[in-house]
């Protein structure tokens, strides 16, 4: 296992050093923000928007980095002609396929942190600056009752200092594993992990098409699997309900939905369910969750699945 602990880490380097990271995490910031304004044009519905945008915001760069950054990691040392001199070290195949996973998913698992981190901040800061709050901080009563503002010294510095305490309460939210006791920040952490777990499938499968395709039918069939995945289930009650409308008797269907219903019927089947990790709907409504652990570990065995058929096709591969 050091073999592979050693490819992990150098893929990890490699993607860190990654321009491709850099854009998509300038981006989750400006996405976190805009959610912010976006939730300010709402009159009664302002932390469900942010928290909704927010957390949908974590889940789509995470797949934009299992794609942009994933679908190059077997195909660069191949175009590169790495490979050879990989392969002729006391390394098999399956180490090497394993690590580049594994270097991959650290990269991801990082960056969910860091974006959570980021959230939480924004979280936050948003409660420190609301009216209440910011009314109290900027103002102050004299011996008669009266409201007297401190000026605009101590308003600069009311914003400031809640810039300060938002980003130590989100490192605090890491660091804590989500139990930092603040309500607005309830099931953020937990939703992350989910999202780890989602994302190692996805991975999982950036990685077995990238063993044998091209980087852009890899990019392709990534971003398939991961829509099918999030459409699973209304794929499955779309076939049963073909399958309800023809009485139950598939000589009553035509041609073209017949293979409508075996489409959506076999890809509800052999891709992944991944609603199952979708819990943004409780963190919009800042509702408890409670995540059943066959649901972790149908993500795990899953991925687990994908990469043994991603080593038995890589060791078939002819690098002549």
């Amino acid at each position: 296992m050091i073999r592979v602990y050693a490819i992990a880490i150098n893929t990890f380097k490699e993607a860190v050093r990654n321009r491709v990271l850099y854009v998509l995490l300038f981006f989750s910031v400006l996405i976190m923000l805009g959610a912010w304004v976006a939730s300010t044009l709402s009159i009664d519905q302002e932390s469900v928007i942010l928290r909704n945008l927010g957390v949908g915001a974590i889940n789509i760069i995470s797949l934009l980095i299992a794609v942009f950054v994933g679908i190059g990691l077997v195909y660069n040392d191949l175009d590169k002609k790495t490979i050879y001199t990989i392969i002729s070290k006391p390394i098999s195949r399956w180490q090497f396929l394993l690590g580049k996973y594994l270097g991959l998913l650290l990269t991801i698992s990082v960056n969910v942190l860091v974006m959570t981190c980021i959230f939480a901040a924004v979280l936050n800061f948003r409660e420190f600056v609301s009216d209440d709050n910011l009314i109290k901080g900027i103002t102050t009563t004299d011996a008669s009752g009266g409201v007297i503002y401190k000026g605009i010294f101590a308003h600069v510095l009311y914003y400031v200092a809640s810039l300060f305490k938002a980003i130590i309460f989100g490192v605090w939210h890491i660091l804590s594993l989500g139990y930092d006791g603040v309500a607005i920040t309830k099931g953020l952490f937990t939703t992350s992990m989910l999202t780890i777990v989602e994302m190692s499938i996805i991975t999982a499968f950036g990685v077995l098409f990238s063993s044998f395709s091209t980087p852009i039918l890899s990019a392709f069939l990534t971003v398939i699997v991961f829509v099918i995945g999030r459409l699973d289930v209304s794929l499955y009650l779309f076939a049963q309900q073909m399958f309800e409308q023809a009485g139950r008797d598939m000589n009553n269907l035509s041609g073209g939905k017949q293979v409508a219903y075996y489409f959506a019927t076999g890809a509800a089947y052999i891709c992944p369910n991944l609603e199952v990790f979708n819990y943004r709907k409780n963190i919009a409504e800042m509702m408890d969750i409670s995540v059943p652990p066959i649901d972790i570990a149908y993500g795990l065995l899953y991925a687990t699945f994908v990469m043994v058929v991603a080593v038995m096709i890589f060791n078939r591969r002819n690098f002549k």
